[in-house]
């Protein structure tokens, strides 16, 4: 897959990770509200982690054969990628775990902290700047 083709899927699992945690908060917010909605609030915690799942697989998957030929430039990238990957999925993973009234207590930190990570990702190595197969090419050749 080339860079622009790639970067289109990845932003666009970006978006529909953001519309899960728009459901997600939806539905957490009436269960603390003390409404019976925790069978829909875990739908939507089960769609949410599976599509998070998908994407980190995805991400990995696509990204690093793009940028590892480019010696030093995309090495540190894909580096500071599973660097941040690792740590920040665990924590990911630690708000996500749990009864669906824990991670609904947990939600607004969770929707920050994930907003924020996926924010990350599309300035630096989702950005239009880096991947991109002009640019790309060009650090190969470097």
């Amino acid at each position: 897959m080339d860079a622009e083709a790639a970067r289109k899927q990845l932003l666009a699992q970006h978006d529909q990770i953001r519309g899960h945690l728009k459901a997600c908060s939806f539905w957490a917010r009436r269960l603390l509200d003390g409404e019976p909605v925790q069978a829909e609030l875990d739908a939507a915690l089960v769609q949410l982690r599976q599509d998070f799942a998908e994407h980190n697989s995805t991400e990995t998957y696509l990204v690093r054969p793009l940028l590892r030929d480019s010696p030093g430039w995309g090495t540190v990238l894909i580096d500071r990628m599973l660097e941040e990957h690792t740590a920040e999925h665990a924590a990911f993973w630690d708000l996500l775990g749990g009864a669906p009234r824990d991670v609904a207590a947990r939600m607004d930190e969770l929707i920050e902290e994930l907003d924020a990570h996926m924010a990350a990702e599309e300035r630096t190595f989702l950005s239009p700047l880096v991947l991109n197969r002009v640019v790309i090419m060009r650090r190969r050749e470097r």
